[in-house]
């Protein structure tokens, strides 16, 4: 996803800034190597820097942050009261401490004094002390300034990559705002405490850090329910931190300490590490499923260097030994590396952006780059070479180097090594190639065609092979799956290279390849290409098998469906003229007996009548299996069973329908199908329960909707349950096995489902109407009624 052109436009500024900033404090840590150092730093308060190693000879003679510099050489510095100077440039008129034991010490090495004496107020008192002039130690400026400094690269890195990524995700923009005032705080670090030109960036960033570092595990990987109910705690801290620059610039402004409030800094630092640790930790034990998936590869990633930098700033604010700076800084660096690439792999962005494999190798290289020169540039002292002239060096025959190593691995995999140069356009057109083919024969084509266009052999072909007949031309050659890949003869002899195409152990196909143009030798690149196109050519024969399989047995399976339709059409026709032919005998007798026979008596006429009604129902039964419309409208359920209770009074006789409902009982459904649906119902169940039974209608409501249950007291179900609905079973001597069938086809018609149950000696079949269905009053009802028609089979 791209920025807005106006997010494009901050994003540029903020870059600009950054390499602003990074020029002025690789500028004034240049001027810091190997100048005159007495064993001590001070900040530009004089109090002594926390920043010192175990062999300064100001640690060696007990100087520890808070102490402060009073006297320098016999000559008193003025006491951090009144208004400082406005810029570093106007400090060289200006007796503050840190100007004044600069240039002492200047002034010492200049005249060739190999000391300077100071005083100090320190907790047990005035202290005066004598500090040998030396250089600046080359191990000291990389532990101190180029490593803070490269680190800083990647903490702008990764906050530009945030915001790029996802401009306006919340967990994007709390990144890059730790990242970026991480990344201010370690250009500045060096600086405030040497050439002090950018002291008001680094009070800002000393004090927005922490606050950032209590707001990201908030939003890892997402908000946390807190977060939701007061959204007010991300702007509290950012308060917070502002509020904490703004005292410490006021106070270093107005010319007093800001001792007191960089201690709280310090205490909220180390405090945000260990809270930051710790979050991401508990949301890790408390994730479950494909979350605590997520959850570990963050654990992973980002709690063990930001728990080291938490212990090492601590041990640093306690005066403990600073052997914990030497994991702080590798700490430092994985932790932008790291939480980067946690973000962008498992995308916690939500930017659903593409990961660019030659985006991502320009970045690795970039680092790679860096972190080479200053390896190389710190390595210089010890061979005796100024660090400034190696690195003058370093920085272009890296870049040039690289380069040219890029081009030749380019170079020689195109003419060495041309398979894995061509690994995946020949992968690609390949795999389209198969997905177009379902034959055979084609497939062993397009895998001949492909290994042609990449390797010049004298023979390439793919003969397909049968198991049993082509047992004997299987020797010597190996199967294309896991399998090394072997040649017969040798490789080295230039022969032919053979091997198996199987799939699932069953070999489909053999590959002849070999031998090269001009004997060249097989590589391991081409035998591993030739793997790949074996598996593919097995996954493709055997799909192309296996389709040919399928489509055979489509074809018998539709002369099995017609040979069944036939014999279906031929049963129900034998059925229709086993019932019509009694009749048909019935009225070929009458008008056989001519013109002048007698007439018809009483019996013949009812006898006659019946067929007639007996051929119009199974007619009638006949064209309801055809299909036709829907015609919904609201139909109140009692006017159903009343009028179910008329058509069937002569099998009732004196008995009734019990009709009992719960809820709404308007129906939207086609009234003559559901009185059909009724009648077969009801009529069944008088059928099964004699002439003592009796059934009845139930209507309830359900959360879905509601059950319309017809139940009956017979005996209940008589053969098998889960062929009653089937057409033409039946279990009755003279049933058609129509009547549930057609049942369960007009409910399945509307949408509904039905079943048979048995409960407390009932036999019930249940019908589930959906709520869409069911309504409370006519109005509401006849709203429904303008739905559109529905197709029923």
């Amino acid at each position: 996803m791209s920025p807005p052109p106006f997010r494009r436009w901050i994003l540029a500024l903020v870059a600009v800034a950054a390499l602003f900033v990074a020029a002025v404090s690789f500028r004034g840590a240049v001027t810091w190597y190997e100048r005159p150092f007495a064993g001590l730093l001070v900040d530009p308060e004089g109090v002594v820097s926390s920043l010192a190693l175990p062999s300064w000879q100001g640690m060696q003679q007990g100087l520890r942050y808070p102490d402060r510099l009073i006297e320098i050489d016999g000559v008193p510095v003025r006491p951090p009261a009144g208004p400082r100077p406005a810029s570093v440039w106007d400090q060289a008129t200006d007796p503050h401490p840190a100007t004044a034991w600069d240039r002492a010490i200047e002034d010492a090495a200049r005249e060739g004094r190999p000391n300077v004496r100071a005083r100090f107020a320190t907790s047990e008192g005035e202290r005066e002390v004598t500090l040998d002039v030396r250089r600046f130690d080359p191990r000291a400026w990389w532990l101190y300034a180029g490593a803070p400094m490269f680190i800083a690269s990647l903490y702008i890195m990764a906050a530009l990559t945030a915001v790029t990524a996802s401009p306006d995700g919340k967990l994007a923009r709390a990144f890059a705002k730790l990242a970026l005032a991480a990344a201010l705080f370690l250009l500045t670090l060096f600086d405030y405490h040497t050439s002090r030109s950018l002291v008001h960036l680094f009070l800002v960033a000393y004090a927005c850090v922490p606050m950032a570092f209590f707001v990201l595990p908030l939003r890892l990987p997402d908000d946390v329910p807190q977060l939701a109910r007061w959204p007010f705690i991300p702007r509290l801290a950012d308060l917070g931190g502002a509020l904490l620059a703004a005292g410490m610039l006021a106070l270093f402004a107005t010319g007093r300490t800001t001792v007191v409030l960089r201690d709280v800094c310090a205490i909220l630092f180390g405090i945000s590490l260990l809270f930051f640790a710790a979050s991401v930790l508990l949301r890790f034990l408390w994730a479950r499923d494909r979350r605590r998936h997520t959850m570990r590869v963050l654990f992973l990633a980002m709690v063990p260097p930001h728990l080291v930098l938490g212990l090492a700033c601590f041990s640093v604010m306690l005066g403990l030994p600073q052997f914990t700076l030497w994991f702080a800084i590798p700490a430092l660096a994985l932790t932008p590396l790291s939480t980067l690439f946690a973000f962008i792999r498992y995308d916690l962005w939500g930017s659903r952006a593409l990961l660019s494999r030659p985006l991502t190798r320009m970045l690795i290289a970039a680092a790679m780059l860096t972190f080479t020169i200053t390896l190389v540039t710190a390595s210089a002292p010890l061979a005796g070479l100024t660090a400034i002239g190696t690195l003058k060096v370093a920085a272009p025959a890296a870049l040039l180097g690289a380069g040219l190593v890029a081009f030749a691995l380019r170079t020689g995999d195109r003419t060495l090594f041309p398979a894995h140069a061509e690994y995946r356009p020949t992968i690609e057109q390949l795999s389209e190639e198969l997905t177009e083919i379902s034959d055979p024969d084609d497939v062993a084509g397009a895998v001949e065609r492909t290994v042609r266009r990449w390797l010049a052999c004298e023979k390439v072909a793919f003969r397909r092979v049968d198991p049993e007949r082509d047992e004997d031309s299987l020797d010597g050659a190996e199967s294309s799956g896991q399998r090394a890949i072997l040649s017969r003869p040798s490789l080295h002899a230039g022969g032919d290279l053979v091997f198996t195409v199987s799939f699932d152990g069953r070999p489909l196909g053999v590959i002849e390849v070999g031998p090269k143009a001009g004997g060249a030798l097989f590589t391991s690149e081409d035998i591993g290409l030739l793997r790949t196109i074996g598996n593919l050519a097995a996954i493709a024969m055997a799909h192309a098998l296996s389709y040919a399989e399928l489509e055979q047995r489509r074809r018998e399976q539709a002369a099995a469906w017609r040979d069944e339709r036939v014999a279906l059409i031929e049963t129900m026709a034998a059925e229709i003229s086993h019932e019509v032919r009694y009749p048909i005998n019935f009225f070929r007798s009458i008008f056989q007996r001519g013109p002048g026979a007698q007439h018809l008596d009483a019996e013949e006429v009812e006898i006659g009548c019946e067929e007639v009604e007996r051929l119009e129902r199974l007619v009638m039964g006949l064209r309801r299996m055809t299909h036709r419309r829907l015609e919904r409208r609201p139909c109140p359920l009692h006017e159903l069973v009343n009028k179910a209770e008329m058509l069937l009074r002569d099998q009732l006789g004196e008995r009734h329908i019990d009709l009992r409902t719960d809820g709404p009982t308007h129906l939207h459904c086609d009234a003559d199908q559901m009185m059909q649906v009724l009648v077969n119902l009801l009529s069944n169940g008088l059928e099964a329960t004699g002439s003592q039974g009796d059934v009845g209608v139930l209507w309830s409501a359900t959360a879905a909707g509601a059950e319309l249950i017809v139940w009956d007291t017979g005996p209940g179900i008589v053969g098998d349950p889960a062929r009653i609905f089937a057409p033409w079973y039946t279990t009755k001597p003279r049933g058609t096995g129509l009547g549930l069938a057609i049942t369960h086809r007009l409910v399945r018609a509307h949408g509904w489902s039905i079943g048979p149950e048995r409960r407390d000696g009932r036999t019930l079949f249940v019908i589930s109407i959906p709520a869409t269905d069911v309504t409370s009053d006519v109005i509401d009802a006849a709203k429904r009624a303008e739905i559109p028609e529905e197709e029923v089979a």
